[in-house]
């Protein structure tokens, strides 16, 4: 990640927090001079993705908060509730999830090998990548055999 680039998150991050309203102009303000116009970030894609991603999630955090506004304490603590069973019920399946992964890779490299699951994803780098991130990929330890004793 660039410098500017992170400059720019934890300007957006501040900005969230502070519940400043996010565009490209308030974002080269609270900047203070790191990027100079609007179009410094409208026309790279990865600073414009990145400001589209926080205001995005500073839409939704006020409308949560919005919402939460109009419910009770019981009834924003039930769904508080609901809202945690559910990440941990999503963390399950992700646990599933990965072991199945590793288990189908291990039983494709017996047959045929590592390299011919790879093929099916060669133009997906950043898949492999993310498997490799969340652990479903087996690692494999090479063992040094040892040879046999001439005598």
């Amino acid at each position: 990640m660039t410098r500017k680039l992170a400059f720019l998150e934890e300007a957006l991050e501040a900005m969230l927090v502070d519940d400043e309203t996010i565009t490209a102009r308030a974002v080269i303000r609270r900047m203070g001079g790191v990027l100079k116009h609007a179009t410094d970030i409208t026309r790279a894609e990865d600073r414009k993705a990145l400001v589209a991603n926080y205001a995005q999630r500073q839409e939704a955090i006020r409308a949560a908060v919005e919402r939460s506004t109009k419910l009770s304490r019981s009834e924003l603590e039930r769904q508080l509730t609901l809202k945690n069973a559910e990440i941990e019920r999503l963390r399950g399946e992700k646990e599933l999830l990965i072991a199945s992964h590793r288990a189908m890779i291990l039983s494709t490299a017996e047959m045929g090998g590592f390299s011919t699951w790879k093929k099916f994803f060669e133009k997906y780098q950043a898949a492999i990548d993310a498997l490799d991130g969340m652990g479903a990929l087996p690692k494999a330890e090479v063992v040094p055999h040892p040879s046999p004793r001439l005598s």
